[in-house]
Parts: structure tokens; C-alpha cells; sequence
């Protein structure tokens, strides 16, 4: 089965990946103000008051991953039909899967659990590992289609070639 490509040399599922990249760097922009993080008050166990959260360093983090995820895929994309950037695609697509690290690891960095332990507060944790595990998943498989199947030699043009 032969993939589509286009004369630019954006395969359907390198623009899938990409779409996949790029909107997931726009919805960690806007889900700080979209889940209301500024909003969220929790339970203070020594006043039994309700106190605002500061969670201002959880939103710049989702602001800087967001933008992270926009230009490393949107690099990635424009450069696709460039062999020459090849290992600046690599790198890219290795840094867009330790970011979905990093957002797997944020809850614990920021503390947030303890503050999840008397409030329901979830949004923070759920997005930011959802989005971790979305993004390793789909850079894995990106990084997987682009550069594995051309080291161990079972690219298509090989098998076209074995195949002649």
C-alpha cells in the first residue's frame, strides 16, 4: 500500500503528526484560562477556610510547552522535504517526546498532588499528564515512521528495490 504524498513531501501521516503536535501545543496555550486556573481555591486544613491557589507557575509552564509543541512540530513540518535538516528533525522530534516527559512529570515537580489531596483538584494534573501521554504516544510513533524504518534498512524503497 502506497502512502500519498505530496509534492511538498508531507506524507499523510507526517501531517497528521503534525496536526496532532500543533494542536496540542495550542490547547496547552489556552488551558490555563480555558480549565480556570486562576479560579481554583482549596480547603486550608489549618484555618478551614478556603484559600486561592497560586498555581501561576503551572500555568507558565503550560504556556511554555504549549509554544515548545507549536514550533518544534511546526519546525518539523516546514523542513520535511529538506534531507539536509534530517538530524534537526530528529532532535526536534526526540525534544517534543521528553516534553510529553515532562509534562507526565509536572504534577510531582509542582507539588500539585499535595494540594489534590484536600481538593478535588484535578485539572492541572489530568490535563498536563493527559497531554504528556497523548504526546509521547503520537511523537513516538512520528519518530518511529520518520527515522527508525530508515536504520534498520526496511524502508519502502528497499523493498521496492529487494523486490525489482
Amino acid at each position: 500500500m502506497k502512502e500519498y504524498e505530496n509534492k511538498s513531501g508531507l506524507s499523510t501521516s507526517r501531517l497528521v503528526y503534525g496536526a496532532s503536535g500543533i494542536i496540542g501545543g495550542i490547547w496547552m496555550l489556552i488551558a490555563p484560562f480555558a480549565l480556570g486556573y486562576n479560579n481554583i481555591t482549596a480547603l486550608d486544613p489549618k484555618t478551614k477556610t478556603r484559600v486561592p491557589v497560586d498555581l501561576g507557575a503551572v500555568t507558565t509552564s503550560d504556556i511554555i510547552v504549549g509554544v515548545l509543541l507549536i514550533v518544534l512540530t511546526g519546525f518539523a513540518l516546514a523542513t520535511a522535504s529538506n534531507p539536509a535538516l534530517l538530524k534537526l528533525r530528529k532532535y526536534a522530534n526526540i525534544t517534543v517526546i521528553l516534553t510529553g516527559v515532562y509534562l507526565l512529570a509536572a504534577p510531582y515537580l509542582f507539588d500539585l498532588l499535595q494540594v489534590a489531596s484536600y481538593l478535588s483538584l484535578d485539572k492541572p494534573n489530568t490535563n498536563d499528564q493527559l497531554i504528556g501521554m497523548l504526546t509521547i504516544l503520537i511523537a513516538g510513533f512520528a519518530y518511529q515512521k520518520e527515522f527508525l524504518k530508515e536504520e534498520d534498512g526496511s524502508g519502502t524503497e528497499n523493498r521496492v528495490a529487494t523486490a525489482a
